[in-house]
């Protein structure tokens, strides 16, 4: 589809924020589906100690919990932003920290999901994902919302890092 069907009166459509990140989860998906696949046939150990495990359980759990504020955190927003939103209207929940929290969770959820079961190539996949996350699909993102919300975007990105 070409850029124009996702734009009306240089308005960004609210869907084509959610479409452009959908693809980098996935992407995730594929990394963690690759790196266990590669590991059968070329299995590097990285820790093996139930300590790990523990970790690992732990960064699962931490990440599906930063997963789960950030999305809910965005839903309310998008039900809050009025036409005069200000750059502190962005700034909620993990938003104020980080403009990328999902994106840290699942980071977090899959290095702890390596560690349990000690997969070195899930490791290396993400962060090879990790970089093509950042450079292309969240730079689309942000890159979307600037569009959307002009100005008030561009402040709050002055405030708050992204995740790298």
């Amino acid at each position: 589809m070409e850029e124009k069907n996702y734009f009306e009166h240089g308005k960004v459509h609210p869907g084509k924020v959610h479409f452009v990140l959908s693809h980098s989860y996935v992407l995730f998906l594929v990394a963690v589906i690759s790196g266990f696949i590669l590991d059968i046939f070329v299995n590097i150990p990285i820790l093996n100690n139930m300590l790990s495990k523990y970790i690992g359980i732990f960064f699962i759990l931490l990440g599906s919990i930063l997963i789960y504020w950030a999305q809910n955190t965005s839903a309310g927003l998008q039900k809050e932003l009025k036409p005069k939103a200000e750059a502190s209207d962005f700034a909620h929940g993990p938003y104020k920290y980080s403009r990328n929290p999902t994106h840290i969770g699942l980071t977090i959820m899959i290095l702890g999901l390596a560690l349990i079961l000690n997969s070195f190539w899930s490791v290396v996949f993400l962060i090879v994902v990790s970089i093509i996350s950042k450079f292309f699909y969240l730079s689309k993102e942000e890159e979307l919302l600037e569009k959307r919300y002009g100005q008030i975007y561009l402040d709050y990105k002055k405030k708050v890092k992204t995740w790298v």
